[in-house]
């Protein structure tokens, strides 16, 4: 039998390739009835039932166990299937949604499987520790709270902008990604990336500043983006003096 770490990888294997390489119902002509989806969506189920309970019976010597796991996992298939279909207006919080549901539904059968619940426990427990508390609060403020702060500063100016052909919340993710690295860097001590990633995003503007009509653009991003590398690297060095020992 494999070992308890091998058998965590091999599950998440098989769900990723179950879930990203067999065609999806979406791959075909869509039902246009809720009951052919309920059909499509139940075989889909059931390829997981016997794939998961295959493979619960080859590696661990628990006929009665494979089966409830591959069970499990069927059930929590069909489930995200059905209550969170693609939707064209949020379709990476449905994805989010389905992927959390189906990854923490096969941890619980590892952990069950294994009787790593209370040793599960004890790896929590150690760790909430203040570090780890820190960066986690680091990084989710780099999230909303640093773009409703952003957006306040610069809201005197928002009605001067003219966004059209801008891509929807594009901006907002930019942001996102781009407050999450520069804390990462800082946290990494990575200084030449933080200073990389700034002249990256300077070539990228180059062209609207050069263009007078967009000069309010270009000083309204340049002063986003100032502010958000003054934000993260703020935080980033706080988090590093907390982490520090004295």
């Amino acid at each position: 039998m494999v070992d308890a770490s091998a058998l965590l990888v091999i599950l998440l294997l098989v769900h990723v390739l179950l879930g990203f390489w067999i065609p999806r119902y979406s791959s075909f002509q869509p039902p246009h009835r809720f009951s052919q989806k309920v059909i499509i969506n139940l075989l889909i189920a059931g390829i997981y039932f016997v794939a998961f309970t295959l493979v619960m019976i080859l590696l661990r010597d628990d006929d009665a166990f494979a089966w409830k796991a591959g069970l499990l996992m069927a059930i929590a298939r069909f489930l995200t299937l059905i209550l969170t279909p693609n939707s064209p207006k949020s379709p990476t919080l449905a994805l989010l949604s389905r992927e959390a549901v189906l990854i923490i539904s096969l941890v619980a059968v590892w952990l069950v499987c294994e009787s790593n619940i209370a040793k599960l426990q004890v790896s929590l427990a150690k760790l909430l520790t203040l570090p780890v508390l820190a960066v986690g609060l680091a990084y989710v403020t780099m999230l909303r709270p640093a773009s409703a702060l952003i957006s306040t500063i610069l809201s005197p100016w928002i009605k001067e902008i003219d966004k059209s052909g801008s891509l929807a919340n594009a901006g907002t993710l930019i942001g996102y990604l781009e407050r999450l690295l520069i804390l990462t860097f800082v946290l990494l001590e990575q200084w030449e990336a933080v200073g990389f990633l700034l002249t990256a995003k300077s070539i990228l503007r180059f062209n609207e500043i050069q263009n007078a009509k967009v000069r309010s653009l270009s000083e309204y991003v340049l002063l986003g983006t100032l502010l958000s590398f003054s934000l993260s690297i703020a935080v980033g060095l706080l988090v590093t003096y907390i982490l520090k020992p004295h």
